[in-house]
Order: C-alpha cells, then sequence, then structure tokens
C-alpha cells in the first residue's frame, strides 16, 4: 500500500497538453491536517485550452489549493481533473509539470546571475531578453550580474523588482515549450497600476497558452477571457468581466467595494497596494 499523500505517478505523455481543455470534475479536496474540512468540494470547472481564466475570492476560498491540485503537489480525495479526457493521475507526474510554469507568491529566489534566474535550465540569450522586457524588467541588471550583494558586482533586488524576474521566468519557460502558466498572487509587491500593466503583457505575450491567475485585484482579473468567483470550494460566478458586472452578482459587490476602497485611497494619497 502507497503511504498517505503519495502521488500517482502515471505513464502517459504529457506532450501538447492541454489541446482541448482543463476539467475539475466533482473535485474534493482537504488537506491532512484538517481531513473532515473540505476545501474545495464537488467543485466542477473547465478550463479550455489557449484560454486564460482568472479566479477571485475569499481567503480561504480554495484558490490556491487548485494551484496546487493543478501542480500535482496534492491529489483529489473524490473526483478528478481531466486534462483532454485523461485523468491527470494517468499522466506521467515529471512529463506534466514539463508544461506548466507556475509562479506563487513564494517564489524562488537564486543566489545566481540574471539569467540564470530567469531560465534555470537554460536558453537562448533573445529569449531571456524578451521576458525580461514583457515583464518590465529589460533594464534591471546585466543578464551575467549575481542577484546576491555577497558576490563581486552583486546586487540586491527589491520584492517587486524579485516578483518581475520570477514573471519573467514563466515567459522564457512559455518561449521553452510550457503549454499552462499559472500565476497565483505573484505581484502583491506591486501597486494596482504597475500590476495591471503588467498582466496586460503576460495575457498578450501568452495569448495562445492555457493561463490562469489567482488574485485578489480586479484591475487585473477583469482582462481575463473568464472570470471565477470561488466560495466555500465552489464556483458561484463565472463569466466575462462584462458579463458578471451586468449580472450584479457576487463579482460586482466585490469589485466595486474595491473600487471605492482604490478611489478613496487615491483622494487621500495612499500608495494603494491592495
Amino acid at each position: 500500500m502507497a503511504p498517505r499523500g503519495a502521488l500517482t505517478l502515471g505513464s502517459q505523455p504529457a506532450a501538447g497538453l492541454p489541446a482541448r481543455a482543463i476539467r475539475f470534475a466533482g473535485v474534493r479536496f482537504a488537506y491532512p491536517s484538517r481531513p473532515d474540512e473540505p476545501v474545495l468540494d464537488g467543485f466542477d470547472l473547465t478550463v479550455p485550452a489557449g484560454s486564460s481564466l482568472a479566479i477571485v475570492g475569499q481567503n480561504g476560498a480554495g484558490k490556491t489549493t487548485l494551484a496546487k491540485l493543478l501542480c500535482r503537489l496534492y491529489e483529489p480525495q473524490a473526483g478528478a481533473i481531466e486534462v483532454d479526457g485523461v485523468d491527470l493521475r494517468a499522466i506521467d507526474i515529471e512529463s506534466w509539470r514539463e508544461r506548466i510554469t507556475a509562479v506563487f507568491q513564494d517564489f524562488a529566489r537564486f543566489e545566481l546571475p540574471l539569467a540564470d534566474n530567469v531560465a534555470p535550465a537554460g536558453a537562448p540569450e533573445p529569449v531571456i531578453r524578451e521576458a525580461l522586457a514583457e515583464a518590465g524588467a529589460a533594464d534591471l541588471a546585466a543578464l551575467d550580474t549575481v542577484l546576491a550583494r555577497g558576490y563581486d558586482g552583486g546586487t540586491e533586488l527589491s520584492g517587486g523588482q524579485w516578483q518581475r524576474v520570477a514573471l519573467a521566468r514563466a515567459l522564457a519557460a512559455v518561449r521553452q515549450g510550457a503549454g499552462i502558466v499559472l500565476l497565483d498572487e505573484p505581484t502583491a509587491q506591486l501597486d494596482v497600476r504597475g500590476e495591471a500593466e503588467i498582466f496586460e503583457r503576460i495575457l498578450k505575450a501568452t495569448r495562445e497558452t492555457t493561463t490562469i491567475l489567482i488574485s485578489h485585484r480586479f484591475s487585473t482579473v477583469r482582462h481575463a477571457d473568464r472570470i471565477c468567483v470561488l466560495e466555500h470550494g465552489r464556483v458561484v460566478e463565472l463569466g466575462a468581466h462584462d458579463e458578471l458586472m451586468a449580472r450584479g452578482g457576487r463579482y460586482q459587490t466585490m469589485f466595486d467595494l474595491q473600487a471605492q476602497r482604490f478611489a478613496e485611497e487615491e483622494e487621500t494619497g495612499l500608495d494603494v497596494l491592495d
């Protein structure tokens, strides 16, 4: 018997996936420390291949859990995640992870040259430079500059600059063949305008790549093809920004509240971060 929490390795290759869609079908998941408190319960969602999807919701709604399941860090306890109709557990785990480029809030920061931070497995210089430009980091440092002050000629980056490097890493991976981009609150240290500008560039660069964005900033998510509103581990609304605003439901309420807060902070001259 496999140990508790062990992942199914699978054997099918992931090359070219997804070509049609990623589907969450009746997914239930609870963390081992709280087995009786499912984060997702009867979760259903289809993400067409090549489209962009934004996921919003309150803390604890299950947004990051979805990202972890998709990266095969965990497996559902019920239901399935299907890729072009194939259960994700049947797909070779390493092959699948090569198809995904993910940026989480706690992304890696390597004490290595800038080029190696953008493309740890290596990439042609034009790919690295284009990825940095799209992430708004074209003039950050020379590609051979070590991103740590403890080295000769090294430099230290701010939190926001590191976030741009992490985004450039994802964009470089797309140019190298990744088929899924997963972004989980990767720009929390950028201001609202900076984040919106970056994601407009990212969505343009990943137009034919399946892109999933998790964010609490509605100025960013409004640019996605579709927006999924999560509550208590289930989809409560799904549609494009204009469609959801016209519907006058949960999304519109959250959007208007954040817009009002933004306007108030603008009037007081505060640096708006959320």
